[in-house]
């Protein structure tokens, strides 16, 4: 074999070897610390997570004190062990992700949308063509509130407003059918307890009979 070329897989092999080590203990930081946040923020009852593919991610299921009754959601982290992957996923736009389903036995007063402008085609809302859509900005990002209920443009304008980073909101929705809040952000870092201490204040004002 070439010298060259032999040098060069050594390199490349050493490379990848160091990738996949730091790539890999940063994925493990990352997920600890979602983890460690969501739980100091919601405060479960119990707790329980399910590994996806070994450092990519986690499933995980709370049962929670009231007026909540479970949480379930996903975080899934980018390929930062992989020497090949990562630079494409950063060049096509893949981000650590965070989906949750917070569920309620409360009923809700109605259903509402906040959706990124970039995410709404991807959003699959169904019976979206009967509800009424606002633009908004916020942090110079453009956001479309959706909802049936006038009354529920004010507090979805003023939910985005309370988000410390809204650039890195996708989607959040409140389901009264299903007594469930959504929600699908990019963390950054890890990083979820601001997001949490400016939403749960103002969720429980979708709580039908809620007195002011």
């Amino acid at each position: 074999m070439n010298p060259y070329a032999l040098t060069a897989l050594v390199l490349l092999a050493i490379a990848a070897s160091g990738q996949y080590f730091y790539g890999s203990k940063k994925n493990k930081a990352i997920s600890s610390r979602l983890s460690r946040e969501l739980e100091d923020s919601l405060k479960p009852q119990t707790t329980n997570y399910v590994n996806i593919g070994g450092t990519i991610g986690y499933n995980f299921a709370y049962s929670m004190p009231a007026p909540w009754s479970k949480a379930k959601g996903t975080f899934t982290v980018n390929a930062r062990h992989s020497l090949l992957y990562f630079p494409l996923s950063l060049l096509f736009g893949i981000r650590d992700r965070f989906y949750i389903n917070l569920f309620t036995k409360k009923k809700l007063s109605g259903e509402g949308h906040i959706v990124s402008a970039a995410y709404l085609g991807k959003a699959n809302i169904d019976g979206i063509g009967s509800m009424k859509k606002a633009e908004v900005f916020q942090s110079g990002k453009k956001f479309f509130l959706l909802y049936k209920q006038p009354e529920m443009d004010k507090s979805l304008r003023e939910l985005l407003a309370a988000m410390p980073e809204p650039v890195r909101l996708r989607h959040f929705c409140i389901y009264p059918e299903t007594k469930t809040f959504f929600i699908y952000y990019l963390p950054r870092q890890g990083e979820l307890k601001p997001l949490f201490d400016a939403l749960l204040p103002q969720l429980p004002n979708w709580f039908e009979g809620r007195e002011e």
